[in-house]
């Protein structure tokens, strides 16, 4: 499995894990649950990536709050 490959499914899980976590408030919260996600799965499958952890937990951050802005901006949209 290649870098491009291992981040594609690393996004889903993130997908997964706002949709997962997602209740009112608690932001900072709920964005370390969807990070433990991801560790969780990545030690599971003993998955070893080419990226100091530094570089990770920055990738995440700023996937998990694109998730989150794309979902806030389409599927949980409240009417206004």
């Amino acid at each position: 499995m290649n870098v491009l490959e291992l981040f594609n499914i690393i996004g889903r899980l993130i997908v997964l894990g706002v949709c997962i976590v997602e209740r009112p408030k608690d932001g900072a919260k709920k964005k370390q649950e969807v990070k433990q996600l991801v560790y969780s799965f990545l030690k599971d499958f003993n998955v070893k990536l080419p990226i100091p952890e530094a570089v990770l937990e920055y990738v995440l951050d700023v996937m998990i709050d694109n998730v989150v802005k794309l979902l806030n901006d389409t599927l949980w949209k409240k009417a206004a």
